[in-house]
């Protein structure tokens, strides 16, 4: 019988280490002689500390009319993959939409959308929609060109997802009414590829903005 195996660790109580990075480390082991594997961080907050985290959303002077039907063509705010072949992909992390004029009626919300791999028009980056860095990074160097009111990238009538719905909204009035899609990578854009979104209400009224939140990361995509 072959002698087993032992695996050795570093005892861990009170304190957390902080390794330069390339270090070579123990794995960290209870005082009870338990490995500890659990996760170290919050989910996000690996890629987050790493810088790769960014936001963006329809500014309030770029503000969309909601829609009464289901959309044939149209994002109001498309997020497009400018990287080379083989660069980084966009995980989609969540979207969100919020009412900043009233609709005057009780309805529904809807946010919906769309992943286009290859874009049929690529859009013209539209700087007055803000980009932020999760992690407070000044600036946005990346590749990313976002654009409002979008039509020719490729969307497509029937490919549209449900992403988050509402409750019906009060009737006098519905200014804050949100929608918050936590998507955890579901959607992931391809260098070339854009993911797109828009909303819809019971009618074609009252303005509002939507968001979309991404990490963009060096992926194998099979």
């Amino acid at each position: 019988m072959a002698d087993p195996i032992v695996l050795n660790g570093n005892v861990r109580k009170t304190a957390r280490p902080h390794l330069p990075e390339g270090s070579y480390y123990a794995p960290n082991i209870t005082n009870g002689a338990e490995f500890i594997v659990t996760q170290g961080l919050p989910p996000k907050a690996e890629l987050v500390r790493l810088g790769l985290g960014w936001t963006a959303r329809i500014a309030t002077a770029s503000a969309f009319t909601y829609v009464a039907a289901w959309p044939t063509t149209r994002g109001e705010i498309v997020l497009y993959n400018g990287e080379a072949a083989l660069g980084k992909s966009y995980i989609i992390d969540s979207a969100w939409m919020y009412n900043i004029t009233s609709m005057a009626a009780a309805q529904h919300q809807t946010l919906i959308g769309q992943l286009v791999p290859v874009v049929a028009t690529a859009p013209t980056d539209d700087t007055a929609q803000l980009i932020n860095s999760l992690s407070g990074k000044s600036g946005y160097s990346g590749r990313a060109r976002r654009a409002v009111a979008n039509t020719a990238a490729g969307q497509t009538t029937n490919l549209w997802d449900v992403l988050a719905t509402s409750q019906a909204s009060a009737m006098t009035t519905n200014l804050g009414a949100a929608l918050y899609a936590e998507l955890w990578g579901k959607y992931i854009v391809p260098p070339g590829g854009v993911f797109a979104l828009a909303g819809i209400a019971g009618t074609a009224a009252g303005t509002a903005t939507i968001g979309v939140t991404w990490f963009e990361v060096q992926l194998d995509l099979g």
